[in-house]
């Protein structure tokens, strides 16, 4: 009773081929629009992403798994080895919470719900979004409830009230939490925490004369392993915002301090800032590298998160990348 009219697309060889032209421009700039957004909220640059690293990353997280299951089908009734016999010892890594310390308390009591053993934590900065003594002390609530020992270093955010106030950068920090830079042995196995959090000027004559003393201790004392932590990443793959990214002269101390530590065989660099997990390696000299995920959610490219790293006794190290839950 009542016809359908449909209407015929115009056959227009110009026509067609100005639409199919005008698709593939507003696709185009919709790809360059999330580039972009994802490139400046996270840092990140993913046409810069180094297979290797995301390689590395997937490979530890297998050998984590394949690690667990060995040290269980170890244990015999003949021998009575307990569980993970090889492991010397394991310890929680903790970056940029951001005032978020309801996640940062997660973070903390999920770690020690699933590694009761866990020893201490390590903290790689921005704790606060501008380091005024409340935050850095609300921050400080937190880890104090862990009742672990826990080490820290600041990040670029917790000095910036101090800044504006004309007073040392690392004061207000120092304030709450003591020394912005330190070193402790456990169980023959060397820490240093290194303060290169200030963006304009890194690390201060005193510091890299403190640097140096202490990388001679490893080969004194014959330790197991040296691992260094700090704020700012010396080398990413894929992100700009290593150590230098603000302040260029700084990229000469982040090259020198990298050929310091190759040069007396630090096992693994870890840093925080980037809010991105990745393990690599720093192609001029090898050095295992690793960047932990940040607790907070905002300017995230990864779900919050934090890191649990086991220390064995013949030196190796799993860094296993956990999603805060």
């Amino acid at each position: 009773m009542f016809k359908r009219h449909y209407k015929r697309r115009s056959s227009n060889v110009v026509f067609i081929f100005f639409r199919l032209v005008l698709s593939l421009v507003m696709f185009t700039v919709l790809l360059l629009g999330a580039y972009t957004a994802y490139k400046h909220f996270s840092g990140l640059d993913p046409l810069k992403l180094d297979p290797q690293a995301v390689f590395n990353t997937a490979l530890s997280k297998l050998n984590l798994s394949q690690k667990v299951l060995v040290n269980q089908s170890s244990v015999s009734a003949e021998t009575s080895k307990p569980l993970n016999s090889n492991l010397a010892f394991r310890f929680l890594i903790v970056a940029d919470s951001h005032n978020d310390n309801a996640d940062l308390g997660k973070a903390i009591k999920q770690g020690r719900h699933k590694y009761p053993d866990l020893k201490f934590i390590i903290g790689l900065g921005d704790y606060t979004e501008v380091g005024t003594i409340a935050e850095l002390e609300n921050a400080k609530k937190e880890f104090d409830n862990s009742a672990l020992r826990y080490f820290l270093i600041p990040g670029d955010h917790d000095l910036w009230d101090c800044r504006n106030r004309s007073l040392l950068p690392s004061s207000c920090f120092s304030q709450v939490f003591g020394p912005s830079y330190q070193s402790f042995e456990l169980e023959n196995f060397e820490f240093l925490l290194l303060d290169n959090s200030d963006n304009y000027t890194g690390f201060d004559a005193k510091q890299a004369a403190w640097i140096a003393m202490e990388l001679e201790k490893p080969k004194k004392i014959g330790a197991k392993g040296l691992f260094v932590f700090m704020h700012e990443p010396l080398y990413h793959p894929s992100s700009d915002h290593v150590m230098g990214w603000v302040e260029k002269s700084l990229k000469l101390q982040a090259g020198g301090l990298i050929f310091q530590l190759k040069e007396v065989g630090a096992t693994k660099i870890f840093a925080g800032d980037i809010h991105y997990f990745s393990e690599y390696s720093e192609p001029k000299t090898n050095l295992s590298l690793v960047t932990i995920g940040a607790v907070t959610i905002e300017r995230n490219a990864q779900a919050p998160r934090f890191a649990v790293v086991s220390v064995f006794n013949d030196g190796s190290t799993i860094v296993e990348d956990v999603g805060i839950k």
